[in-house]
């Protein structure tokens, strides 16, 4: 337990490290390119002016932030039920999954920015549509991770718990589940990026509160650092989201290494 932690210890530092060697590129390459091609501010500022922005609008970055996490944690929350139920009730029943399969690809292929303001005249400006509209966007790549995580059981130890008479709920618990965790982690890491997406998408089409609202007005004031700074923080909290799954899948997950 001390070696594997003490190099668990050795792998987060080396990745913070070059997280950090990383970014220092990214905005040295920035600074250059900007100053190198003489870009006019008011098209792409250099990080110098966005990290003013970050200091002076802070309060509006962080209150806008928090809208938008708001509604894309509570539509990730959802979707990962809704997806986890029906993953489940289709691994348990094949004439379910075949009659039922087609309708939930013909509502994944409904185009979100047409259905948002549907959802809008129903739910209204706010919180609400922007939870259903990232439901939407991140119930997919759930349901399809998790169907094929439960179809990836080991059939070894499915049929030695079929000998000693478990039952097929037994028989879920023990081994499809287990076997399905790598993948819903791989669906929360893709859908976790689609559900800011969709929160900021469905900010900009309904004018709620929120990052996507918060671009769309800087840019129609040309507050060009402001607007840098708002898309800078949808990109980190993205990139937050990815680490934050990849993390919690090695921590529940580190009895199959």
């Amino acid at each position: 337990m001390t070696v594997r932690g003490s190099d668990a210890r050795r792998q987060t530092t080396r990745r913070i490290i070059g997280t950090v060697f990383g970014t220092c590129v990214l905005l040295l390459a920035w600074h250059l390119v900007v100053t190198g091609l003489r870009i006019p501010a008011y098209l792409m500022p250099g990080p110098l002016a966005v990290l003013k922005a970050f200091v002076v609008d802070w309060k509006v970055i962080a209150t806008q932030t928090g809208f938008t996490l708001s509604a894309a944690a509570l539509g990730l929350t959802v979707s990962t039920i809704f997806a986890s139920a029906i993953a489940v009730s289709f691994s348990m029943s094949r004439n379910l999954a075949q009659a039922s399969l087609p309708v939930v690809i013909a509502f994944r292929s409904a185009p979100v920015a047409a259905v948002a303001p549907i959802i809008m005249l129903f739910l209204g400006r706010g919180i609400s549509t922007s939870m259903v509209v990232v439901t939407i966007v991140s119930f997919f790549p759930l349901l399809v991770n998790l169907m094929r995580g439960l179809a990836s059981a080991d059939r070894n130890a499915a049929e030695l718990l079929h000998v000693y008479g478990a039952s097929r709920w037994q028989q879920l618990r023990f081994v499809r589940v287990p076997f399905a965790l790598p993948y819903l982690f791989t669906g929360l890491r893709i859908a976790g990026a689609n559900a800011i997406l969709g929160a900021m998408l469905s900010e900009w089409i309904t004018g709620s509160k929120g990052l996507g609202n918060l671009i769309l007005e800087a840019s129609e004031l040309r507050e060009t650092e402001l607007l840098w700074a708002a898309v800078l923080t949808s990109v980190v909290i993205a990139l937050g989201v990815f680490w934050t799954t990849s993390a919690g899948e090695q921590r529940m997950l580190h009895w199959r290494q």
